[in-house]
């Protein structure tokens, strides 16, 4: 699915749906990559996520996109440490399955909130 971001003579019009190409730089043309903070990936994902990391980057992309510049935008979560192996204890799960538990939560929040 195919997203507009903003109509106009040249003007980047879509963001590549997931699964596509990636997308790479282009030589002789204005290139931006982004990262976000990495929430932790030990419970449910919440506005303090989103807020405090991941919209701003997202506000930054987009601009770069209506600037027609090439334009990645990438985040994650982070699944590392002793808050994420405390939660993990607690739900009697390894680390792994409560990462990919969680993950999968903040993806559909980040897709609900068309972040990316």
């Amino acid at each position: 699915m195919e997203q507009k971001i903003r109509s106009g003579d040249n003007i980047l019009r879509v963001i590549p749906p997931p699964g596509a190409p990636a997308i790479s730089p282009k030589e002789g043309q204005e290139n931006v990559l982004i990262t976000s903070a990495l929430p932790y990936c030990n419970n449910v994902p919440h506005l303090g996520n989103i807020i405090g990391s991941t919209l701003s980057a997202d506000v930054f992309s987009r601009y770069n996109r209506t600037r027609n510049r090439t334009t990645l935008y990438i985040c994650g979560t982070d699944e590392y440490g002793t808050a994420t192996e405390t939660q993990a204890l607690k739900e009697n799960i390894t680390p792994r399955e409560l990462c990919n538990k969680y993950n999968a939560l903040h993806t559909d929040t980040y897709q609900w909130f068309d972040i990316g």
